[in-house]
């Protein structure tokens, strides 16, 4: 399983090209040539698969979803349907679409950051509030998440 850390910025160009960083761009390669960029979901940012970890995370919806539920297989049709191939150029980019871009609100200034077998792809504004809000909380969550409480 790909294990992806770090976080490291770059510029997204006018047309919606942005190099992948190098540390991130070569363990994508090694591990799969092709890969997926879909909207988080619950985040206001994008995440950057490799076409195995996308087929895996896909796989893992579709156990949890009932496909013959009307609501859940609107949800899971949206979003596998909104996901995009995407390749690197020979310059070691990536094409955003212009509907991620928008959605993500991303300017120029973005940041990759390794969540395990993906890469999450933020504005720098957008992320920076993220941290904010999640180390505001991080000691009481840490505790809440990470804390059994003792059995007798």
């Amino acid at each position: 399983m790909e294990s992806f850390v770090g976080n490291i910025d770059a510029r997204l160009d006018a047309k919606g090209r942005v190099p992948v960083p190098v540390l991130f761009r070569n363990e994508l390669i090694e591990k799969d040539s092709s890969w997926v960029l879909s909207m988080d979901l619950y985040q206001k940012c994008l995440v950057l698969y490799t076409r195995s970890a996308w087929e895996i995370e896909k796989e893992e919806m579709r156990k949890r979803l009932d496909l013959y539920d009307e609501e859940q297989a609107a949800f899971y049709e949206t979003f596998v349907s909104e996901a995009n191939p995407v390749n690197v150029d020979t310059t070691g980019r990536i094409l955003i679409p212009k509907r991620f871009i928008e959605e993500a609100g991303m300017v120029a200034d973005i940041r990759f950051v390794g969540v395990d077998n993906k890469i999450k792809v933020w504005s720098v504004a957008e992320y920076n509030q993220f941290v904010q809000k999640a180390r505001g909380n991080f000691k009481a969550d840490a505790r809440r998440f990470l804390v059994k409480p003792k059995t007798e």
